[in-house]
């Protein structure tokens, strides 16, 4: 509808020969992918105007009038192979407009009095400004903060996962932070005076440390007899001893004669019963505080203990059946200027195809100096008596490794 034609149900009827349809009083809208029908003649022009039929086909003047005519608007035929197909209305109109020709999308003119109306556009024709696709830019002209890159934050996945997962670490950091400080305070760190190194700091961890029961001091009682001689010192320097080299009928393990006790780096093997695959003997052996005992030292000052420790845990694991044990000696001793402890024990046993019913057993720990201490361990059936005067040398005769 043009704005000179009057805008209620009272404008005249068409004229037999007038065209009908819709008549365009605007240059022609480009409207996409399509065309808009061409209009027709302006006000005042009749059967001797110029007109259009809706296909552009320019009919053949009337008899002129004698006034100017409209100038006509040439609207080019679209295809009709080359028609798209829309996905819609172009534009909103009223159920109450008039219908044209419905091959065409009705125009829906606007001005200033007449506000716009939205359109939808058509599938795959509108497409996103440059300046949109990009978030920064987008952001910056719409007065937005600008988000976060992606290629900064790869991790993201667009979910958040790597804010997260920072967050969650300082959280865990915290935790961790404030569990550190309550053990602190718990332990009597704050603010009180730090223990001081030497006897004082160790009481702590020798009252964590195994405890045994500890035979009554006594010195061991030397034997009645004459002790083997003695071929010289060897020096043990895994156990960080020298000890006397005793000569026959003692021997030292090889691999000839299988007399070798495992975890011992000195070894010297009497053998004093032999009956088929069987062997009973006598042993001086030198070594260090094995692992599973470790426990039991803390120090220097705690040789007693860690002896005490340990030749219970060697007579429970040599003479793992039925016997007695009766306490010999515990006494201390000065290896080198270090300390050390002796416990002596006497085993009584009966064992089927064994003539031995008891036997001298005698353990000791020696401080080296090192991290690990040494571990000296004896033992003489009660078949060989006159050997044990043996026993007595051996520890007597130790002395630190060069």
């Amino acid at each position: 509808m043009s704005e000179g034609e009057p805008r209620d149900g009272s404008r005249e009827e068409p004229q037999a020969g007038d065209e009908t349809g819709p008549q365009a009083a605007f240059a022609e809208p480009k409207v996409p992918g399509g065309f808009m029908p061409a209009s027709g003649s302006a006000p005042g022009s009749g059967e001797g105007g110029r007109s259009h039929d809706v296909w552009g086909k320019v009919e053949e003047p009337g008899p002129s009038s004698g006034e100017p005519e409209a100038e006509d608007v040439r609207v080019a035929p679209a295809p009709e192979a080359e028609s798209p197909q829309w996905e819609g209305d172009l534009f909103d109109e009223g159920a109450d407009d008039e219908r044209g020709d419905e091959r065409y999308a009705p125009a829906v003119p606007t001005g200033a009095g007449q506000p716009a109306k939205p359109g939808k556009p058509s599938s795959g024709n509108w497409q996103m400004p440059e300046w949109m696709a990009d978030e920064a830019s987008a952001d910056a002209k719409l007065g937005g903060t600008p988000g976060p890159s992606r290629d900064r934050d790869v991790l993201d996945g667009g979910g958040g996962r790597s804010r997260l997962v920072l967050f969650g670490g300082i959280g865990l950091l915290v935790l961790a932070l404030v569990a550190a400080g309550a053990v602190y305070f718990l332990k009597g760190g704050g603010g009180e005076p730090a223990e001081p190194e030497g006897n004082a700091g160790r009481t702590a961890e020798q009252s964590e440390a195994p405890q045994a029961e500890l035979p009554p001091d006594k010195p061991l009682a030397a034997f009645g007899g004459r002790p083997s001689r003695v071929g010289g010192q060897v020096a043990d320097a895994h156990s960080g001893l020298s000890y006397p080299r005793m000569a026959a009928p003692w021997k030292v393990p090889t691999k000839q004669n299988g007399l070798g006790t495992p975890g011992w780096s000195g070894q010297q093997i009497l053998v004093t019963e032999k009956r088929g695959g069987q062997l009973w003997y006598g042993q001086l052996l030198t070594g260090t505080l094995h692992p599973s005992m470790q426990g039991a030292y803390q120090g220097p000052e705690s040789v007693k203990n860690a002896t005490a420790v340990v030749a219970q845990g060697y007579e429970a694991q040599y003479y793992a059946f039925p016997h007695e044990t009766k306490p010999l000696a515990s006494q201390a001793l000065n290896v080198g200027g270090r300390q050390g402890w002796l416990i002596a024990s006497y085993l009584t046993y009966q064992r089927d195809g064994v003539r031995a019913t008891g036997e001298v057993v005698a353990t000791a720990v020696i401080d080296t100096g090192r991290k690990t201490p040494a571990v000296v361990f004896a033992s003489m059936p009660n078949t060989h008596k006159q050997m044990w005067p043996d026993v007595n040398t051996f520890f007597s005769r130790l002395k630190l490794a060069p």
